[in-house]
């Protein structure tokens, strides 16, 4: 019996012996997304900080930036990219200032920017700057420069006419490319490719007094994911880079039946006398597909609304080929 006992002991532990060994744990594979993933919760957590101090418009581009380099599609950073947008894009008013006749005239003030997703460098940043960069993924936005000042003009008569009266005729200019077209009034002047630091200057319209100016680039270089993040990057730029730059409204809207942002701004000009003048403007950025275009137009700050209704009609008169 204690021989049939070891016998069977023995086959047991032969058969345990034989048979097949445990598979080794298999090794984890690296995650190919890891780089992208710190650096889209690092864009957040700027973006979060942002938010708390009530810096709304960096929070915009922080969250742009964390949503840009997101692999996992992350609602949280969805949801607090909406949240910045909705405060940049609350409409505020301030007084409108006012200062002594201008009798220099006044240029439009264009800005180098960023596109949502995609930051765009148009032009070198000037001597002297601080040479900072930004970590990767997080953009930041390049140098304004204004453009070059004109030379000075003699005062006009303050009796003179200042603007079209409303509903004037206005004379279509067609884009060669065949992209937009646009009207101005027939006494306006036309200036084929201005030059700017947004994109590319298509044309540029000048008041028979110089005084006033309205112009439309395209940004072709840049992708914007939507009007709101390629306005908020335009001014935040402005806010940092300007000289007394005050935004006065921020309003969403619809131009030639594409989403578009119109922002309201003041700024301090200084012409080729060196004497500084308060000056308005707006900048009207509609996107296209993925493709911006700015409608900018400035004239001095107490005769801006003067000339309103001509910037409007012009506005209005703009149409996507």
């Amino acid at each position: 019996m204690l021989a049939w006992l070891a016998t069977g002991l023995l086959i047991c532990g032969l058969t345990i012996a034989c048979g097949p060994s445990a598979a080794p744990p298999p090794t984890p594979s690296p995650d190919a997304f890891a780089v992208v993933r710190a650096t889209a919760q690092a864009a957040y957590q700027a973006g979060q900080s942002a938010m708390a101090r009530g810096d709304y418009l960096q929070a915009c581009v922080d969250f742009d930036a964390a949503k840009t380099n997101d692999p996992d599609n992350r609602p949280d950073i969805q949801q607090a990219l909406e949240q910045a947008l909705a405060q940049c894009l609350t409409p505020a008013t301030s007084p409108q200032p006012t200062s002594p006749p201008v009798a220099a005239p006044q240029r439009t003030l264009v800005v180098a920017t960023i596109a949502a997703g995609l930051g765009t460098a148009l032009a070198p940043t000037p001597a002297g700057g601080t040479g900072q960069t930004s970590p990767p993924g997080v953009q930041t936005p390049p140098a304004v420069i204004p453009a070059p000042p004109l030379p000075p003009t003699p005062a006009l008569n303050a009796a003179s006419p200042i603007a079209e009266t409303p509903n004037t005729s206005l004379t279509m200019w067609n884009d060669p490319q065949g992209r937009f077209s646009i009207g101005a009034p027939n006494s306006w002047t036309r200036v084929d490719q201005p030059q700017s630091l947004v994109g590319t200057g298509a044309v540029e319209f000048q008041d028979p007094s110089r005084r006033a100016e309205l112009d439309v680039a395209v940004d072709s270089n840049a992708r914007a994911v939507s009007p709101e993040l390629y306005a908020a990057s335009l001014e935040l730029a402005m806010q940092r880079q300007v000289p007394n730059y005050a935004s006065e409204q921020i309003v969403p809207g619809n131009t030639a039946g594409s989403p578009s942002i119109r922002r309201v701004f003041t700024f301090t000009q200084r012409d080729a006398t060196g004497q500084d003048h308060q000056a308005r403007g707006f900048q009207l950025a509609i996107v296209k597909g993925s493709t911006p275009y700015l409608i900018s137009g400035t004239a001095p700050a107490e005769q801006f609304d003067q000339f309103s209704p001509a910037f409007d009609q012009m506005v209005q008169s703009f149409r996507f080929s």
